[in-house]
């Protein structure tokens, strides 16, 4: 596993689900292949991306994912308000973690976050436009010669702006996923 950008994590208002169980783990997201979601919308990771730590990263995922709206850290579409999550994860829930973020979590102030909640409700809302707003792009782009399926156009993004981190193939597939769900709602 490749080192974690710690300063990259926090400053990330929302994470996964998923990402916020590895990162407990010390186990760098940014290697884990994207997760196969199946009929009844459960993910299903690659059992080779946990060192030997799935189970326990599979339990802890569980166990947020239960949590999340009952603790007050979900957000929309599978992810939590990381500073909220990793409170509950290392004040209340007691969880052992990696040092860096063991340190970050013990100076997370809920009170302060409780100033900036009408803030963070209107960056969600924004966000949520956002993506509405990708999937009308993405439904248009059916009809261009790369973009008759979500696979074709992704492939055809990353070869185009290799370069570029929005453009890689896990961030496309989960802006498109999103993107999606948001439309729905």
């Amino acid at each position: 596993m490749a080192d974690i950008d710690w300063d990259f994590w926090f400053s990330k208002p929302y994470i996964y689900t998923w990402q916020a169980a590895a990162l407990i783990h010390g186990i760098n997201p940014k290697q884990v292949k994207f997760p196969v979601r199946d009929a009844a919308g459960e993910l299903h990771f690659d059992r080779s991306n946990f060192d030997g730590q799935y189970d326990e990263f599979k339990a802890k995922l569980d166990l947020l994912t239960e949590h999340a709206w009952i603790q007050n850290f979900s957000a929309q579409n599978m992810r939590v308000d990381f500073k909220r999550f990793l409170f509950w994860a290392r004040h209340i829930r007691k969880w052992d973690m990696p040092p860096r973020l063991a340190a970050f979590a013990q100076g997370v102030d809920l009170d302060a976050l409780d100033e900036n909640a009408e803030e963070k409700a209107n960056l969600l809302r924004d966000e949520r436009n956002t993506l509405q707003l990708i999937w009308a792009l993405r439904t248009l782009l059916k009809e261009h010669q790369y973009g008759k399926t979500d696979r074709e156009l992704i492939y055809y993004l990353s070869k185009t702006y290799p370069d570029r981190p929005g453009f890689k193939r896990l961030a496309l597939e989960m802006k498109f996923a999103e993107a999606q769900v948001a439309s729905e709602i």
